[in-house]
């Protein structure tokens, strides 16, 4: 059983607290319904440095994508999931992490995507499946 996500190009940070988040990551699964996340992707270096920092939670249905091998959730007030993905959009690794926290280092991660703790295992992501961006 393999999960596909797709996501779209367009990326904006949205601002703090914003519900106009305009990536959408879609996952299919031939066993289970169409789920659809809100995404966006921390593309510049103050993105990345900002992420969580400030926010209460990611959102139900929402997550967000960091170039990189490793996250913390140092400074934040709320557990995450840590989905690591390989360069080809295989799912890595999964873990949780609560608030003061250091993630694992995923020698092979290229991306993290975060989502609010117990998401991961909500949506039946699991180390081999894969994430696909959209064309």
């Amino acid at each position: 059983m393999v999960a596909t996500f797709l996501v779209s190009h367009q990326l904006r940070w949205p601002r703090r607290h914003s519900t106009n988040w305009r990536t959408t990551l879609l996952m299919k699964d031939p066993e289970n319904p169409e789920i659809s996340l809100e995404v966006h992707e921390a593309a510049t270096p103050l993105e990345r440095a900002h992420g969580l920092l400030g926010t209460t939670e990611v959102g139900k249905g929402r997550g967000l994508l960091l170039r990189g091998r490793q996250v913390h959730t140092i400074g934040m007030s709320f557990t995450i999931d840590a989905v690591h993905l390989g360069a080809d959009g295989r799912i890595l690794r999964i873990r949780t992490l609560k608030p003061w926290r250091l993630g694992p280092m995923v020698l092979k991660a290229r991306w993290v995507l975060e989502l609010d703790g117990g998401s991961a295992e909500r949506l039946g992501l699991r180390a081999g499946g894969y994430l696909v961006r959209e064309p």
